[in-house]
Parts: C-alpha cells; structure tokens; sequence
C-alpha cells in the first residue's frame, strides 16, 4: 500500500498577521501576501495541517482562518514600529515546539531566520527559506547587515531546501554563497477577467528609499492627462509623511495608505498599468497580482529574467525615466498593443504561476522535506 502521511507545515512570518485581520493596519508586504496565499490554498486539503506562526497584534493565543491554525509568538521589548512584531529568539522556539511541524518555512531576510533554522537544526525538523528579494542572494544583505547579515547566512547555510524565484536568484546564490536552490514561481489562485473600466495608472508597495516612489509623482506631473494612484504601505514613517507632503499639489494623483490585503484585487482590476520604480528587485509579488489580472507592467529597472519584454507583457525602461515616460504613454494611447500585453499576462500567470500549474511542485516539496535525512 502507498505511504499515507499527513504533513504538518509551518510559516513563520512575524507581519503576516494584518492578511488575516483586515481590521489591522499595518505594514505587510509581497513576501507576506505570498506566504498567505500559499497557506490559504494547502490549508484546505485535509490530509495537510498547515499553520502559520507571526508576531504580537493583540490578537488571540490560537486563531483559526479557513484551514490555517494562526499562532501568536511573544515579543521582546519593541525598537521600531516593525520590530515590535518580531518575537524574540527564546519564544520563537517555544511556540515553534508547541506547533511541532514537520518542515518550517520562511521568506524575507531577517535575524530571525537563524532562530527558525536553529530550532529545525536542534529538533531536526527540516528547514526551507524562500528567497523573496534580490539581496537575499547577491550577499548585500550578508555582508552589509553585520551580525544580523551573518546570521542570515548561517540560516541559508542550514536550510534543507532553498526556493528561488528566478534563474537570476538561483545562480547569484551559487556564485556568492555556493549553494544550491530550487527555482519555483510566485504562485496566486485566478480569478475571471474582470469587466469594470480601467482607467488607473497604479504603484503599489511600501514607503522606502530603494523603491523610489517619488519617481511615481514625476510620471504623473509628466503625464497630467492621466490618472495615477500610489497605493502605500508605511514601512518608514518619516519617509511616508515626506512623501505624502510631495502629492499634495500633484492633481492627477491619489493616494491610498495601508490598503487591506483583502481590497487589492479591486484595485488591480481597475487598472490600466503597474508602474514600478524599484532600484531592485526580487519578482515583485505586485507583478503576479497585475499580470494575472491582466495589468501590462512598466517598470523603470526591474523585468525579472527579461519575461516582461520577452514575453511581450510590459516594458522596461532600463534606468531612464525617459523612456519610461515614453513607455507609459504608448501602451495608454495604443489599445490594441495593450489588450495584447493584457492577454499575454493572464497567459503567463496561468501557465507558470497558478496554483494549477505549481500545486504538484509543492507537493513534491513538501514530501521531499518530510522525507530528507535531518542535520
């Protein structure tokens, strides 16, 4: 008879929490989205038990989400807004032994990683780290990050399994770190192409430096016959309060702060195109939401493994705002070229990042953890 295991899987994610509760405003950001949804999909399948641990919001010891046990970590003293959602190191591994997983996975570079690993190492339990950003793999995080970046390495170094979202991730980290890594898609469940007009220009992600959102306000003022939307989470207070300072007197731009995870496909559904502005990227979890509801991309650097252009579903600039600009302009003034980009994108989403197309990768990595010899 065929082996029958029922796998127990865990996320650890400290700021996943305001996915679950909508009535939570607070900063959450594509590495979470990711997270959610893949638990959201496996935690309907019975002969799964799937759970996710994350930080402090007030909320109950234990919630239960449609098929997901959501577990509430302790915290240490809190050093920032994002910090005070971080447990730390003593009751990340106390509610990580109250869960008793088969396999714990995380996303995101962190300190945190290494008490996640660490745990798996001393329990042996195995241990999967999902790249979500370029950093994670072309060692700026590592040697730029001091203790926490070396703990950060320690983690990589003591994963069962690394899951890349590129080809570009996968062999940056074998040249920097020598390891290897599995390359597995961004994945979101689909839904019917929506019908409702699309008029919006739209930038979505959180208020930093490196994604550069004051770039957004520059195409808008270039382009005042259009209508633009940033759509921000307010990972920097202080930068967020500069930025919105700066929209007051762009007439063409709105601006929406901390929208729940739960609104975003209303407002990808509206839109005509995602302006990117990121110095860099990983493949953005905005990039799978726009394209697969059809949303041609325009991004000022990142097209991650050339796809966008490749496969004719968005354009990238390569550094000039310039042809940005001329970018933007050209798919809102040639429909035919955009319904084209648009049928592309929802292709592509369906052929390589649904839950059809990637449910049996993960399955098999899933399996492939529970049966791994532990370290």
């Amino acid at each position: 008879m065929p082996e029958v295991v029922r796998l127990k899987i865990c996320f650890v994610s400290s700021t996943i929490y305001p996915l679950y509760n909508p009535l939570v405003r607070a900063p959450y950001g594509g590495a979470e989205a990711q997270i959610f949804e893949i638990a959201r999909f496996f935690g309907k399948d019975e002969e799964m038990e799937i759970s996710v641990v994350t930080g402090n919001y007030e909320q109950q010891e234990v919630e239960f989400y449609s098929g997901v046990l959501v577990y509430r970590a302790d915290l240490e003293t809190p050093k920032s807004l994002f910090h005070r959602f971080v447990p730390s190191s003593s009751a990340i591994h106390k509610i990580l032994k109250k869960v008793d997983a088969q396999t714990y996975i995380m996303s995101g570079a962190c300190g945190l990683t290494k008490d996640v690993a660490e745990f798996c190492v001393r329990n042996n339990r195995s241990f999967v780290y999902r790249i979500s950003h370029q950093r994670d793999c072309d060692g700026s995080f590592v040697h730029g990050n001091g203790e926490e970046g070396e703990r950060f390495q320690w983690a990589l170094h003591h994963a069962h399994q690394i899951i890349c979202q590129t080809e570009t991730q996968k062999n940056l980290l074998q040249r920097t770190e020598q390891l290897k890594a599995q390359v597995i898609p961004n994945v979101i469940p689909l839904f019917p192409p929506s019908s409702a007009p699309r008029d919006e220009i739209i930038w979505v992600g959180q208020a930093v430096e490196w994604k550069q959102p004051e770039l957004f306000l520059r195409l808008a003022l270039t382009l005042p016959n259009h209508n633009f939307t940033m759509i921000v989470m307010p990972r920097d207070l202080a930068y967020l309060e500069r930025l919105v300072e700066k929209t007051r007197n762009v007439s063409n731009l709105g601006f929406e702060n901390s929208a729940p995870y739960q609104e975003m496909p209303a407002c990808y559904e509206n839109a005509k195109l995602l302006v990117n502005t990121s110095r860099f990227e990983g493949f953005p979890y905005s990039f799978t939401q726009a394209l697969a509801a059809g949303v041609p991309i325009a991004a000022l650097n990142v097209d991650p493994d050339g796809i966008l252009e490749h496969k004719q579903m968005g354009v990238c600039a390569r550094g000039s705002e310039v042809r940005l600009a001329q970018a933007v302009n050209d798919l809102l003034s040639f429909e035919r070229q955009w319904k084209s980009y648009s049928r592309n994108a929802m292709l592509y989403v369906e052929e390589n990042q649904s839950f059809k197309s990637l449910e049996t990768v993960y399955r098999k990595l899933f399996m492939r953890c529970y049966r791994a010899p532990k370290r």
